[in-house]
């Protein structure tokens, strides 16, 4: 097993948390028709990332996984979820690369790239955001939707990947850190994102 950037300060995309319900709450009423309104430190043993094989369907040089993702914030554990997507190997970096839907923001594509020091987390889709996290420091970001946009704030306390053998495959990031809203305390959230090459038992 290996295990890169863990900060030694101990406090680990699917969470209904402050972002979504400031979201939610600048939407414009809708009408039903009838006038009613509706509702660290790399370990020693840190890799390089592997060139992953090709698998069918995933393209040249792309790896097709399945992806595990569970969440807990402010100590209260959300749902699970699990999606399908890629993984890719760049040089020094892994992307993974995954589609999520919900009813608030529609078809949302994330991508992930980890490079053995920090993790940097994209959205696109119905809604957009930027988010850094390297343990043991704050690093700015930003949300945009169609009806707000706003800065934010992660404060990573730690950060980690994680595989129990020689292979790249499995693989577990995860990660803890706090968000800031216009200079507020909006939770604090535990993430692990569990990889595993797709149509594995």
């Amino acid at each position: 097993m290996y295990i890169v950037n863990r900060n030694n300060r101990q406090e680990a995309p699917e969470e209904e948390n402050a972002i979504e319900r400031k979201d939610r709450a600048a939407q414009p009423e809708r009408s039903d028709g009838n006038g009613a309104a509706g509702g660290a430190e790399a370990g020693p043993e840190a890799k390089s990332p592997q060139q992953p094989a090709s698998s069918p369907g995933a393209g040249p040089g792309k790896l097709a996984v399945d992806i595990a993702v569970s969440s807990t914030q402010d100590g209260k554990r959300e749902p699970a979820a699990r999606h399908h997507g890629e993984l890719i190997s760049k040089g020094r970096s892994l992307y993974l690369r995954y589609e999520e839907r919900d009813e608030l923001h529609g078809v949302v594509r994330t991508t992930l790239r980890w490079n053995g020091e920090e993790l940097t987390l994209t959205r696109r889709g119905g809604l957009e955001s930027d988010q850094t996290f390297a343990a043991g420091q704050s690093r700015g970001g930003r949300y945009a939707s169609p009806h707000l946009s706003f800065p934010l704030v992660t404060e990573t306390e730690e950060l980690a990947a994680s595989s129990p053998g020689e292979g790249l495959l499995p693989l577990t990031l995860s990660w803890t850190y706090r968000l800031r809203i216009e200079d507020q305390s909006s939770g604090r959230f535990q993430l692990r994102l569990t990889i595993q090459e797709a149509n594995q038992p």
